[in-house]
């Protein structure tokens, strides 16, 4: 699991009406991207903005620290989800009737007593269908409006499967790679040896030949330029001695923050002569 504050490079200023607005631009390598759920950052913005990486099955806890107040109504919402919270916290009980279904039985209060202002939440066995901004909100007995209190995105990876294989100088070879979904918006395959350039780079509708290492121009692409149910599977050709080593392929989902890296495959390369 990966925590961290949004310290890859943050700016903020006050635009009309005196708004609040916050861009972050997150450096994937080359490429600079625009973290999807800042498009509509709301006028109250929580300085411990955080983006959370954990993978699928795991239990993971979302931190809010509140005012020590003992009357409160704790909000934990995501903005796709319509009307229907997360968890909703009131009179010392957990409310379901609001609850989308999604959660039913996977979330909680770390602790319900909220000690020191405690209202982090608790998901568990989490999918990467728990993608998301998640926001936390306190309703103050006595006042009409919930307040804010921090925004967390969390990226939710598949963990990568691991793979060998061996081919002979002169063939070409399959890396196989398959996404969750079809939402593609990037596809990243490198070779952890390499100082400069990927095996192959795809973003945004658009191959992006500019960045990739020498050896590979014109001997890397994709199996299926469409990616049709997902698949990123990329062909190598005319393989030699110097394609051995280990191959990543990392996808980036549309409306999410974070690359996944799907696949490692370790690729050895023989010579035919000495493999009989």
């Amino acid at each position: 699991m990966s925590v961290g504050k949004l310290n890859v490079k943050a700016y903020s200023w006050r635009g009309r009406g005196g708004v609040k607005l916050v861009v972050v631009k997150s450096r994937v390598r080359k490429i600079r991207c625009l973290s999807a759920f800042l498009k509509n950052v709301s006028e109250e913005v929580a300085e411990d903005l955080k983006i959370i990486t954990v993978k699928s099955g795991q239990d993971i806890t979302l931190t809010c620290r509140a005012p020590n107040e003992n009357d409160i109504t704790v909000e934990w919402s995501r903005a796709d989800l319509g009307d229907e919270y997360v968890l909703l916290y009131r009179d010392g009980q957990v409310v379901p009737d609001d609850q989308h279904p999604s959660f039913k039985n996977r979330v909680d209060l770390q602790d319900r007593q909220m000690k020191d202002g405690d209202v982090s939440l608790i998901l568990k066995d989490v999918t990467v269908n728990d993608t998301g901004t998640y926001e936390c909100r306190v309703l103050m007995e006595g006042t009409q409006s919930s307040d804010l209190i921090s925004i967390i995105y969390l990226c939710v990876v598949v963990p990568p499967d691991y793979k060998f294989i061996t081919a002979e100088s002169g063939q070409d070879v399959t890396l196989t790679c398959r996404a969750p979904n079809n939402k593609i918006r990037g596809v990243q395959w490198r070779r952890d040896d390499l100082k400069a350039g990927d095996v192959f780079l795809y973003w945004d509708g658009h191959f992006v030949p500019d960045y990739r290492h020498p050896s590979f121009k014109n001997r890397s692409d994709l199996r299926d330029e469409q990616m049709k149910d997902g698949d990123v599977s990329l062909i190598l050709k005319d393989v030699t001695i110097n394609d051995a080593g280990r191959y990543e392929c990392h996808i980036f989902i549309r409306e999410t923050v974070c690359w996944q890296l799907i696949n490692s495959i370790s690729l050895s390369v023989v010579d035919p002569q000495g493999s009989r």
